[in-house]
């Protein structure tokens, strides 16, 4: 049974304190883990204090997410994070204050043909994501849907209509998108695409789940994982010496790369299977709770 916040395991190996500092960088997830699921809501007070404190302690606090660099830049400059942050699901590395691309992977040409092939023939409300020649990320979607608020919160903007993919792909010239986004209720249908996905897919894309209701591709072993890492190597910081707050199993690579994993109580079981502490729901501020028991008390 993974730790809960009661039971957790104290900082261990290469991640035990040196000198006044427990941890060099402390990693980020937002959906799930700072910012709600389903909606947009702006962070807690407590959570973005706890992060304030941390940062003024001389730790730096920045963000890996599937979200995009436009996202982190608009909707979460009020924390002050100035190192580097990972986005687009580790397909991007880039600087939340300039907006500068420091690491990009797209998803290679011929795997993006035929992954639209596959969801232009599917019922999926599915968007593709590219970045521009000047970072700023473009969003197509290929059909609309009901609920529009959970859309416009999941998928982001700018976002454009474009019922095939596989017609904008087809130029010899196309620009190679960066990640593609399935909504697909697991629970309401009791399908889970990712299985699919990954058979059909694998190894040449990388298929996670990353809601409850959302399935994501991109290039083959892209993920937070590899996108900790290479931040690791700008910051020129021993990755076990890191601290990740995730819940989803896309924050599975990212917490298995770092020598300290915290889940929060609405995880996923893969997530608590790999974590050494676990800290209360995103909607108890469970952040704040993990920096303040793990990073602050220890300084």
């Amino acid at each position: 049974m993974p730790p809960t916040s009661a039971q957790s395991k104290q900082p261990t190996g290469a991640a035990r304190p040196t000198g006044t500092r427990p941890f060099d960088l402390v990693v980020l997830d937002l959906d799930g883990t700072i910012l709600d699921l389903y909606r947009h809501a702006p962070v807690s007070d407590a959570v973005a204090s706890a992060i304030a404190a941390v940062q003024a302690a001389g730790i730096p606090v920045t963000i890996a997410t599937g979200r995009t660099l436009d996202y982190v830049r608009e909707h979460i400059a009020q924390l002050g994070i100035t190192a580097p942050v990972v986005t687009t699901q580790g397909a991007v590395v880039g600087d939340p204050v300039t907006g500068e691309i420091l690491n990009e992977t797209t998803i290679p040409l011929l795997s993006a043909r035929q992954a639209a092939a596959w969801i232009d023939a599917q019922p999926y409300i599915t968007a593709l994501y590219f970045n521009d020649d000047d970072g700023h990320i473009h969003i197509y979607q290929n059909r609309s849907g009901d609920d529009i608020e959970f859309l416009d919160h999941v998928f982001g903007f700018p976002r454009s209509l474009q019922p095939n993919f596989a017609a904008m792909l087809a130029p010899v010239d196309a620009r190679p998108p960066l990640k593609f986004i399935v909504v697909e209720d697991r629970d309401r249908d009791g399908v889970d695409l990712v299985a699919e996905l990954k058979a059909r897919f694998s190894p040449e894309l990388t298929i996670t789940r990353t809601h409850p209701r959302l399935v994501e591709g991109t290039a083959a072993g892209v993920d937070k994982g590899l996108g900790v890492l290479h931040l690791c190597e700008l910051l020129n910081v021993n990755p076990q010496r890191v601290l990740a707050i995730g819940d989803s199993d896309n924050d599975i690579p990212m917490l298995e790369a770092v020598g300290f994993g915290v889940a929060m109580g609405n995880s996923s079981p893969g997530v608590l299977a790999v974590t050494q502490y676990t800290a209360p729901p995103v909607e108890a501020d469970g952040v704040a709770v993990a920096l303040q028991e793990l990073v602050l008390k220890r300084l």
